[in-house]
């Protein structure tokens, strides 16, 4: 069934199946990592008959692997750029498809991922966005994903229908989140490629705002169909890391990402429901004041306030906020905070 947000949710959507089989590029991004690789590739199920083609962008190459992926008709990539937008705009020139799945090296795919973004859009022909739920699993682990895959249940946004209660109920199911749940048609991002490739860390929003700045139809899927692995080099923070250990993570890539929220806000109208963005460079701001005691403080009372406007947020709000309020009454107090927050526990 899939839940229309002009109906309000109440309402299913009427479907037409495209007339013929689109072929889905899924693009498989690694970045000074090997070993995961080779999990990622089998996970990737091409189906005998389906239109599947397989793309690596990496910045090495191995021969085993790429034998791997050229006996699957796939291409390898040898990439030298750091930033992941870049990446995935050099996956998206060497791909054909029309739809463009991403991958990271160290994810999973549902063994019926492919089938259902496939379903997706072959119901959904002005369908631009699509992304699914996930699952974490620990590195050494299998996923668990649910023995019987739930039925399809879509909140799907029509063509032209933008309004900011839409906005942020996707943005909370996590439609801003994880590149290996995303998917999106060719024809979005394509003349948009010079844009993304100055992304450094945060494609995901970067892809969702694109996507909701469109005229095309969004459609997110609550069904876990992707698999996220927790393991020591995760980018981002995890659950399974100490309190100053995620911190620290956080502080390594804050630069990135508020650097890349600051471009996607350059990008949007006025209008669009942009919180999400604005605590991102928030957090950018209080880091570099309580780091930099150099650096003017006049508008950490501003970063501070941003923060606390939305109550679901993953930074860690109130350390930032401490952090701002401190640096506001003592520079050498609020380097002393920060050093004890990114010092090992």
């Amino acid at each position: 069934m899939t839940l229309d947000s002009s109906a309000h949710g109440s309402t299913p959507s009427p479907t037409q199946p495209t007339p013929f089989l689109e072929t889905i590029s899924v693009i498989i991004t690694a970045w000074r990592r090997r070993q995961f690789l080779q999990e990622a590739l089998g996970s990737v199920r091409l189906g005998v008959g389906s239109p599947v083609e397989l793309v690596v962008v990496s910045d090495f190459h191995n021969e085993g692997l790429e034998r791997e992926v050229q006996s699957r008709q796939g291409k390898w990539v040898v990439s030298r750029e750091e930033r992941l937008g870049a990446m995935v705009a050099d996956g998206i020139r060497t791909a054909r498809g029309s739809i463009i799945a991403l991958l990271d090296d160290d994810d999973l795919f549902h063994p019926l991922r492919l089938v259902e973004v496939r379903r997706a859009f072959g119901e959904n022909p002005d369908l631009g966005f699509f992304h699914n739920g996930h699952v974490n699993f620990r590195d050494g682990e299998s996923p668990v994903f649910p023995e019987t895959l739930p039925l399809q249940k879509w909140f799907r946004i029509p063509p032209g229908r933008r309004t900011r209660l839409d906005c942020e109920r996707i943005w909370t199911e996590g439609a801003g989140y994880n590149g290996s749940s995303t998917v999106f048609r060719r024809s979005l991002l394509e003349p948009s490629l010079d844009e993304i490739r100055d992304i450094r860390k945060g494609v995901p929003p970067y892809l969702f705002y694109r996507a909701w700045t469109s005229s095309a139809a969004i459609v997110v899927d609550s069904r876990p169909l992707t698999a996220v692995r927790v393991h020591a080099e995760n980018t981002t923070p995890t659950q399974f890391q100490g309190r100053r250990a995620r911190f620290a993570r956080l502080v390594s890539i804050a630069p990135d990402l508020s650097a890349d929220a600051e471009t996607i806000l350059a990008l949007l109208g006025p209008g669009v429901w942009d919180i999400p963005l604005r605590q991102m460079a928030s957090m950018g701001e209080i880091l570099s004041a309580s780091r930099d005691s150099a650096r003017p403080s006049r508008r950490l009372a501003g970063a501070a306030l941003e923060l606390l406007r939305r109550r679901r947020i993953w930074l860690p709000r109130w350390i930032l906020v401490t952090l701002a309020l401190v640096r506001l009454g003592s520079r050498r107090g609020a380097r002393a905070l920060f050093n004890w927050l990114t010092t090992p526990e």
